[in-house]
């Protein structure tokens, strides 16, 4: 799993032979990228998107945290954000099995100025967390 950050690459490839879901399609790979913006009012300083657009809260599967998403700590905006990537990633049901593992293992340890992620990130945590069941 990589975090990319001005243009410095963190972390390891993780590969599985179980295919299971996938965020990944046949068409581009999606891209989802934090950013965190100091001088903005208090709870609008992160934002996230997905493939430039804004990325969904998903309030219908957990509400965690009202002031929005953060990362780099488990915390409840950190827990918000974990929800979201997965049920764009996947869907509702796995997002909802998986969501706190996907904190503490991936949103916790994200860079605190910012991030990018792509959807084989996502499928090799997924599939890792499989093996791992």
């Amino acid at each position: 799993m990589s975090h990319d950050v001005g243009g410095e690459t963190q972390g390891s490839s993780i590969q599985s032979t179980d295919p299971g879901p996938s965020a990944t399609t046949d068409s581009a790979e999606t891209v989802y990228h934090g950013y965190r913006d100091p001088t903005s009012p208090v709870g609008e300083e992160c934002t996230v998107s997905v493939d430039g657009e804004p990325l969904d809260f998903r309030y219908d599967l957990l509400s965690a945290s009202r002031s929005g998403f953060e990362w780099g700590y488990g915390g409840s905006g950190p827990a918000q954000l974990a929800i979201a990537l997965l049920a764009h990633a996947f869907d509702g049901d796995i997002a909802c099995d998986h969501y706190q593992r996907f904190k503490q293992d991936v949103v916790a340890n994200l860079p605190e100025k910012g991030w990018t992620l792509h959807s084989s990130d996502l499928d090799a945590w997924y599939k890792e967390v499989n093996a791992d069941d």
